[in-house]
């Protein structure tokens, strides 16, 4: 249990320092697709292609069982009828499971995307805070009259504000995408249910 959560702290924290490193957004995208968007290599993503793609083939299965069912029922076979019968509900029984599996995938990856949104936040407003940290510092030795220190302050405020506008980009740049990726992550899984 505890390696597990571990694990789990481990996958959270390369996303959200993998999804800070790159700063491209989503919604730039013009294609109105969810292709090109970078969470669409994520394993959760991948899962639930293929629980979409099992989806596909239960209803696949269960039109091919009543078909036969039917087949049977009018050839007089009984058994073989039951043998449909228990096909038939083994398949609607797999798709439901599947349907299941698809909605978990699905609240697991909001939920990441959510731990990740928080935590760009929190580094937005810790660059923000030693920003304002270094600005008071700077003020301080404005009053004060000490040179030496000033030109120090002042690489140090224009070093800080560089890195607190790129965290904003990124926070903003990483909500775009979620919020573009989970509309056609919805049109897709809508499709198939």
């Amino acid at each position: 249990m505890e390696k597990m959560k571990l694990r789990n702290l481990f996958a959270i924290g390369t996303m959200v320092a993998g999804l800070l490193a790159s700063t491209p957004s989503f919604a730039g995208n013009t294609e109105g697709s969810i292709e090109g968007n970078r969470f669409l290599h994520r394993k959760e993503y991948k899962d639930m292609k293929a629980t979409m793609s099992r989806i596909e083939k239960d209803r696949d299965r269960i039109a091919f069982h009543k078909a036969e069912y039917k087949k049977n029922k009018e050839a007089g076979l009984v058994i073989e009828s039951h043998m449909s019968k228990k096909e038939i509900r083994k398949a609607k029984a797999d798709l439901k499971r599947d349907k299941k599996y698809l909605r978990i995938d699905k609240c697991d990856l909001q939920s990441d995307q959510a731990v990740a949104v928080r935590q760009s936040n929190s580094d937005r407003r810790a660059a923000k805070k030693e920003l304002q940290v270094a600005e008071k510092e700077l003020r301080k030795d404005t009053r004060q009259g000490n040179t030496a220190d000033l030109k120090a302050d002042q690489a140090l405020v224009q070093k800080l504000t560089l890195k607190k506008e790129l965290k904003e980009k990124q926070s903003e740049a990483l909500k775009d995408d979620v919020y573009a990726f989970f509309i056609y992550l919805d049109d897709e899984i809508s499709e198939v249910v």
